[in-house]
Order: structure tokens, then sequence, then C-alpha cells
């Protein structure tokens, strides 16, 4: 993994009202940038900032709501977040089984994570920004090949 995804101290998070706090207990697997219209809605913003990590290093407390949907892919989709303040905080897919993304935002000290790459670039609009430096797929990138 590449040492600039590593949240160092930054291993706990929660939502704005804190009602519901968390603690991750593994580097991520991976960072990325989405600009899919889905992540857009839910940060209310023009990408969501998502940091990949088995879902067995995410422990939190307090309770969380989930809303579901169907994924460009077809697979399903769920992103929880709190009930009391909105703040969204983490998601899974069907795609990805026994991982969680992590919304890297929600991180209590969210600097130290820096994203590997971006997806659905494609759908980046005129007003946001696409570090040039990062690796681009206009959707999601090809799955690592079975080893």
């Amino acid at each position: 993994m590449n040492d600039s995804a590593k949240p160092s101290a930054a291993r706990q998070g929660g939502c704005l009202c804190g009602a519901v706090r968390y603690e991750i207990s593994s580097d991520p697997e991976m960072t990325g940038v989405c600009y899919c219209s889905s992540c857009r809605r839910l940060s209310g913003s023009g990408h969501a900032f998502h940091a990949l990590l088995p879902e067995s290093a995410l422990v939190f407390t307090g309770q969380v709501s989930t809303y579901d949907w169907t994924a460009d892919s077809g697979g399903r989709v769920s992103s929880s977040f709190c009930p009391v303040c909105g703040s969204p905080l983490f998601g899974k897919s069907t795609a990805m089984p026994g991982v969680v993304t992590l919304r890297v935002a929600s991180l209590d000290d969210p600097a130290p994570i820096k994203p590997q790459m971006a997806v659905y670039a494609k759908r980046l609009l005129p007003w946001d920004h696409l570090d040039p430096a990062l690796p681009a797929f206009p959707e999601m990138p090809p799955a690592p090949a079975a080893g």
C-alpha cells in the first residue's frame, strides 16, 4: 500500500453531533475520490473521498441509519449515516464483500490520508477539481486478476 494513504494517528472519527463514533484498526487498503452522481448527492459536494478497509477493522458506537440502492453495476450499495445529524460515515457494496468504504472526512484527523486514484472521472462537474497527478478512471477501475 502507498504510505501516503496511511492514517498514522488518525484512527478515530465520527459524526458532526458526536452520537456516532468509530475506531479503525487497520490502514486503508486503498483510497480514492469518486465523482459518481450517488457520491455527489451523498456528500453534498462534487465528489466523495473514501478509504477502503476490511469490514472487521471498523468498530463503531451509537446507532446508524442505512440507505440502500442499486449501483450502475447492478450491485447493491449501502450508505450508513448518523440519524441525528445526517453525517455520512461509511458504506458497503455487494461488489466488494468484506470491505467497508469509510468517508475520510469523518475522521477526526483526515489530513494524513491522501487519495490514490479518482473514479467516475467522466462525471466530474466543470466547477469541481481533479488532481492531475492522480490516476483517473472514467468509471470503476478493472478489478485485479485473481492470483
